[in-house]
């Protein structure tokens, strides 16, 4: 957990943070509930929010 707190940490804390889904077609989905079961912590889906932008695909490296 530790590496996508470090992640987050680059950026300023009212930052929106959102989940990319989706290489071919990248779909923007809002962070949903998180929890905690069996020693792993889960990051629910808070639904689609639209599509990301290409420069999102880009610097992920999924072109």
């Amino acid at each position: 957990m530790g590496d996508l707190i470090d992640e987050l940490r680059k950026y300023e804390p009212g930052t929106r943070v959102r989940l990319a889904i989706q290489p071919r077609l990248p779909q923007e989905h809002a962070v949903g509930p998180v929890a905690e079961a069996d020693g792993t912590v889960w990051i629910g889906d808070g639904g689609q929010r639209g599509y990301a932008p290409d420069e999102v695909r880009e610097r992920l490296g999924w072109v």
